[in-house]
């Protein structure tokens, strides 16, 4: 008998290699929320309920679910509840004694201020759902263990957010810094630059404050100067219709860079995660021009 090893997402993207640079669903408010129960294949959906799940993502807002580690839950009698703007780099905190407190709504527009408590220590998110993917289980446990030695304040799991075939995932907050592919010996360094205030661009995916072709745009501006400051590059102007987009990017020293893109389809089709049904052929922003 013959035994075939079970399909990896992030195995398959890893041997085709797939670009990971302006992967990141541009998310500009996060709102994680303490669940220290086992997490399902939805677990959003079945623990805040559909309804929150639901204008979360009609409002582009990042719902998450985070935990130090699961236990029991009981320990959720009060939880966090962190509000994240990342183009801002700002984050709130308060407690909830129940999940009908949440306002998801109130959420995508309230005022840092008004919603709780500034919270100025960073926040590495690492996605370790492995019910949704089992490649954040895998590779996302490992990463949340070597982070742990250095940052165990700093380091939280959380339910999907999104690429699981880039598995190792891990953000930086509050600035929405998404990498992808982090191995357990990379993940310090990541970390400890992001601290320090710098990008490392080996693992980038992008920001999540920003569309994709802007991400892919900064990464461009960022190779071709040198640069490696978290803040050294800013957004100006997105302009993008039908596959093609125009990027105006500013750096610290008062230059403009306009980054002309295209939207490329790479091929072959492959499922994009380990449960996906349907193969399909991700399309990735490309530097046409600058």
């Amino acid at each position: 008998m013959t035994l075939t090893a079970p399909f990896r997402c992030s195995t398959l993207a890893d041997e085709l290699g797939e670009p990971m640079i302006g992967t990141t669903e541009q998310r500009v408010r996060w709102l994680l929320v303490e669940d220290r129960s086992p997490w399902g294949e939805r677990a959003v959906r079945d623990v805040l309920g559909a309804d929150a799940d639901a204008t979360a993502k009609g409002l582009g807002l990042r719902l998450l679910l985070v935990r130090r580690r699961e236990g029991d839950p009981a320990a959720d009698a009060v939880r966090r509840v962190i509000l994240v703007d990342t183009a801002r780099a700002e984050m709130a905190i308060r407690t909830v004694t129940a999940l009908d407190e949440l306002d998801v709504e109130a959420a995508a527009t309230v005022s840092l201020a008004d919603f709780g408590a500034p919270l100025s220590d960073p926040i590495l998110l690492v996605c370790t759902n492995g019910k949704r993917d089992a490649c954040c289980a895998l590779r996302g446990r490992m990463l949340v263990s070597a982070l742990a030695a250095g940052h165990a304040e700093r380091v939280w799991e959380c339910t999907h957010l999104g690429g699981h075939r880039f598995a190792g995932n891990l953000v930086c907050l509050p600035h929405g810094i998404a990498y992808g592919r982090v191995t357990p010996e990379a993940g310090p360094r990541l970390a400890d630059a992001y601290l320090a205030g710098h990008l490392d661009p080996t693992f980038l995916r992008g920001r999540s404050a920003w569309p994709p072709p802007a991400q892919v745009a900064e990464a461009h501006v960022r190779a071709r100067l040198g640069l490696a400051a978290l803040d050294a590059v800013g957004l100006v102007e997105v302009d993008a219709s039908d596959g093609a987009a125009t990027v105006t990017l500013a750096t610290t020293d008062g230059r403009r860079h306009v980054v002309r893109l295209l939207a490329s389809p790479q091929p072959p089709p492959r499922p994009i995660s380990c449960r996906a049904d349907e193969p399909e052929e991700p399309v990735h922003w490309q530097v046409a021009a600058d």
